[in-house]
């Protein structure tokens, strides 16, 4: 049973490297950077290093744009936030004054309502 799960991973992997490489295959043919030619005599794949290292310089000048504006805005709504926090604290906030025992009322104080009853 051991075996099976080794050959199953070994697939596994193999698969992965497969797509990988399929994947690379269309995007170098798309980008231009694998040109493939086919003749009587000779058939030909050709790697255009050039094109390939350019393209892939401006892949990390881009990816590294976008890490930097995000860590900008990232801390741009961290500084925000804060203010309005800040601001917020600022409010004037009326303590509540603590209340001691309730006192009973006196009787001059009370007030007698009388409630006329519906007589239907």
């Amino acid at each position: 049973m051991k075996s099976r799960n080794k050959g199953n991973a070994l697939v596994g992997i193999l698969a992965t490297i497969a797509v990988l490489m399929i994947m690379f295959a269309g995007l170098g043919l798309t980008f231009g950077w694998v040109t493939m030619s086919d003749s009587p005599d000779k058939s030909t794949i050709e790697l255009n290093k050039t094109q390939l290292k350019e393209d892939t310089d401006e892949a990390v000048k881009a990816t590294e744009k976008f890490i930097k504006d995000s860590a900008e805005s990232v801390e741009q709504a961290t500084e925000q936030a804060s203010e309005e926090l800040t601001d917020d604290d600022q409010e004037t906030i009326t303590p509540v004054p603590e209340e001691s025992d309730p006192q009973p009322l006196e009787p001059s104080e009370t007030e007698t309502v009388e409630v006329e009853e519906d007589p239907s």
